[in-house]
């Protein structure tokens, strides 16, 4: 009983249902008080309206407790299902999330000279300033370590342009159908990390590169650090949305250390350095 009362405010209290009933619960109580102690004279005040006093608060109290279970009920219900179908929602995103993660470590490892000592616990501690400082001599011209559909080497700008263009799917298709069901601060880092200005960046190169109207430079991503730092953390928040979301610990995004030593292993594409911009002295 106590969860049913203990988020009812003052001002719920008060809103449209309740405040006609509770003027007059207050008039019944003042009149039926005004005949017990008789100020309003006999004349008034007969046996009655004594009554009918007494009977009408008691209605009254009894009408007002029915209807504050019966809303809190329902918004019990309806917080029940929106958690449910807010679960359902995020479910769709583990594995486009995990694509995404190795998506944003391989373009730091496949950019680094070398193995940066730091001690990699969680997905935060990727995207130190050793990250932002590396990737941005990622060649974007250079192969990626994937294949399209039809088995042909992509470069990291088709792989990054592709990447993107799921993850915004995604994002989308949750908002279109569970918007609803979801907080408007959930829908809002959605639609956020959706529009970010890293990923409208990648897609204006891509199309330069399709329509040829521009010579393209590979090295374009050391242009861009400021949106790619805000992309990251737009990113963090979204998995920890995702974790804060789903029924139990095994579900949750997570990268362990050991993980980390196997992603950096050279057995596992890219190697280290692989797309990294190479700097010719000239003679």
């Amino acid at each position: 009983m106590r969860e049913f009362f203990k988020k009812v405010s003052l001002k719920e209290f008060f809103q449209t249902s309740y405040f006609p009933l509770v003027l007059i619960l207050l008039l019944c109580v003042i009149i039926f008080y005004g005949c017990i102690v008789n100020p309003l004279g006999e004349t008034v005040c007969n046996d009655w309206l004594k009554d009918l006093s007494l009977n009408l608060v008691a209605e009254l109290i009894g009408i007002l407790l029915v209807l504050i279970l019966v809303n809190r009920s329902i918004e019990l219900n309806q917080a029940k299902e929106r958690k449910r179908f807010r679960k359902i929602a995020f479910r769709q995103f583990k594995l486009v999330l995990h694509k995404h993660i190795h998506l944003l470590f391989n373009m730091f490892k496949a950019s680094s000279e070398a193995k940066p000592e730091i001690n990699y616990e969680k997905i935060e501690d990727l995207f130190k300033d050793t990250y932002f400082k590396e990737v941005g001599f990622l060649d974007l011209l250079k192969p990626a370590p994937v294949l399209n559909h039809k088995g042909e080497e992509m470069d990291w700008l088709d792989y990054l342009f592709s990447e993107f263009a799921s993850l915004r799917a995604a994002l989308y298709k949750v908002v279109d159908r569970y918007s609803f069901y979801l907080d408007s601060e959930v829908v809002d880092l959605l639609e956020e990390v959706a529009d970010a200005g890293f990923i409208s960046f990648i897609t204006v190169i891509r199309e330069a590169k399709e329509c040829n109207d521009v010579e393209l430079r590979g090295d374009l991503l050391s242009e861009c650090q400021p949106l790619l730092m805000e992309y990251t953390s737009l990113f963090i928040r979204l998995v920890e949305l995702y974790n804060q979301s789903v029924a139990s610990e095994s579900q949750m995004i997570k990268i362990d250390s050991s993980k980390w030593n196997e992603l950096w292993g050279n057995n596992v594409r890219p190697r280290i350095g692989d797309s990294r911009i190479q700097f010719f002295s000239g003679s």
